[in-house]
């Protein structure tokens, strides 16, 4: 997803690295060059340091580094006008100065490696549209455009180097005066300064491994996503969708997964729910409605508590017309509802001998409000059917209705309860982690990625480690064991009741699954016939 991205990131840090040793040695030079000690850093400057800081301001001007009209400017051209100038406000500045003439050397070759980046992705987006054309580089007017946009923390780009600059010189600042006033030697390599130094470049960008974050990163990703965005508007028309695709893995939150797979107008109005709150505790999920793609809301990195955030979005080809048939007109005792939903669907012969035994009035309803697509209700014993949900359009309602009816008779039945199959699983589990990375790579390939079935069977031999697009969290299964069997009968029997081949052979060939498939089959077989 974010390949390109990454190494672009990379070539970054490797830039911010050898930018950072440079401040530090000028920070060094600075220390030693000002003999500020505890008897007269709160002095007045004699007049030789005085002239030296006049200096050195006329030298930042003439460089153009006063010409924006920020902290540091006004710092400067108030002690270059006034005569009494106290050896801690000159420590300020001059420490400042430091992060001003690094941002200086990093301007450049930064912004050129974020219009590359940025420019990836929108010609990503002019290729989801039409593959066959040509694409075009990003107008550098626009990319300027899109830099300026505020980001997740509220701040543009230009805002957010201001900021962080005057933050990182005060950090320093202060440790240098504590160090002054406790007799120690200002030495730029030592653990106290270190550590700061540190911290402020993991805080604007930190790699560790494959792992990426940080604030650069934060920014690229939405940048990008923007990007991408100008693409495809500049090759679809004005219906034109995009879907939310997130990272979906043990650390997905609530909010990737509800989001994960919701499909926005970029030029529409878009009405949705999603979770909303500054912190863990006060997350809910809340109504929203936005026109088209706004950053933060509904288009990635997500805002407020989810932070790192490393989502993105996809066109959505418009589906080409077909002419419509109707099927399942001979299940008679089905909902007229859910006959209406199905109506172009077509089921095989023992599919619709299940539906018809338990897809009644009585076993089935229709719920417009319902928070997922379908589910079968152990309260109401019922299953519940949302046609209007976002998601419904992605299930194969075949497999996935027989989901329901199996979990339907299981708590009817108690069915699950009699499996027995802690061996099995065990055998299972030991083969899927013998070759992990082979299943990991199968589940994310374009022939399974979609494959819900097979996910929910990693996920559930796996408590949620392994899975493909399609997947309950491991938290799902480590509060209720029992959910592992109840899933497993679900998933195994609507495979098998489809006879989708692609899912059955998956199944057959790990060790301990096949032998679970055939004791599931066997005990469910006089409730699906």
């Amino acid at each position: 997803m974010w390949k390109q991205h990454d190494n672009y990131m990379k070539q970054l840090q490797q830039l911010y690295n050898k930018t950072s040793k440079q401040t530090q040695n000028r920070l060094q030079e600075i220390f030693d060059t000002f003999n500020f000690t505890t008897d007269n850093i709160y002095n007045i400057a004699d007049s030789k340091t005085k002239k030296r800081i006049n200096t050195y301001i006329e030298q930042w001007k003439e460089q153009g580094l006063l010409k924006n009209n920020n902290y540091f400017t006004s710092l400067a051209n108030n002690i270059y006008r006034r005569i009494r100038v106290k050896n801690s406000e000159i420590l300020e500045l001059l420490i400042y100065s430091a992060y001003i003439e690094e941002q200086s050397k990093l301007e450049e070759p930064e912004k050129q490696m974020m219009y590359e980046d940025a420019n990836y992705y929108y010609q990503e987006g002019i290729k989801e549209v039409d593959k066959k054309k040509k694409s075009s580089v990003i107008p550098m007017a626009l990319f300027l455009a899109l830099l300026d946009q505020p980001n997740y923390s509220g701040f543009n780009w230009k805002q957010y180097i201001e900021v962080t600059m005057q933050y990182n010189a005060q950090q320093i600042y202060k440790q240098a005066i504590l160090n002054i006033q406790q007799q120690k030697d200002l030495e730029i390599d030592s653990n106290e300064f270190q550590t700061i130094i540190n911290r402020q470049n993991n805080q604007k960008l930190n790699i560790n491994n494959d792992k990426i974050s940080g604030a650069v990163d934060l920014q690229m990703i939405g940048l990008n996503n923007l990007a991408k965005v100008e693409g495809i508007k500049s090759n679809a028309h004005d219906n034109a969708q995009v879907e939310f695709w997130a990272v979906t893995d043990e650390h997905s939150t609530e909010m990737c997964q509800s989001m994960n797979m919701m499909r926005f107008y970029i030029n529409k109005e878009n009405k949705f729910d999603r979770y909303w709150g500054n912190s863990k505790k006060d997350i809910k999920l809340m109504p929203v409605k936005v026109k088209g793609l706004v950053l933060g809301i509904n288009l990635p990195p997500i805002m407020y508590y989810w932070h790192w955030c490393r989502s993105t979005i996809r066109y959505v080809p418009p589906v080409a017309k077909q002419e419509k048939t109707e099927y399942n007109l001979d299940i008679p005792k089905i909902s007229k509802d859910i006959k209406q939903v199905l109506r172009n669907t077509k089921l095989k012969s023992n599919v619709k001998r299940l539906f018809n035994k338990y897809l009644t009035n009585e076993n089935a309803e229709i719920d417009n409000n319902l928070s997922a697509p379908m589910r079968y209700s152990i309260d109401d014993d019922k299953i519940y059917i949302n046609p209007n949900h976002s998601d419904f359009k992605y299930y194969d309602l075949s497999e996935s209705l027989s989901h329901e009816i199996i979990h339907m008779i299981d708590i009817r039945n108690n069915i699950s309860d009699k499996l027995n199959i802690d061996n099995e699983l065990r055998r299972a589990r030991l083969q899927i982690d013998v070759d992990e990375d082979k299943y990991i790579n199968m589940l994310s390939s374009s022939k399974y990625e979609d494959n819900m079935t097979l996910s929910d069977i990693f996920s559930a031999i796996t408590n949620g480690k392994i899975s493909g697009n399609y997947m309950h969290s491991s938290k799902y299964w480590i509060n209720d064991s029992t959910r592992i069997e109840k899933e497993l009968s679900a998933n195994i029997m609507s495979a098998y009741l489809n006879k989708n081949q692609d899912t059955l052979n998956i199944i057959n060939s790990i060790n301990g699954l096949k032998q679970i498939k055939e004791k599931v089959v066997k005990l469910y077989n006089d409730y699906t016939r």
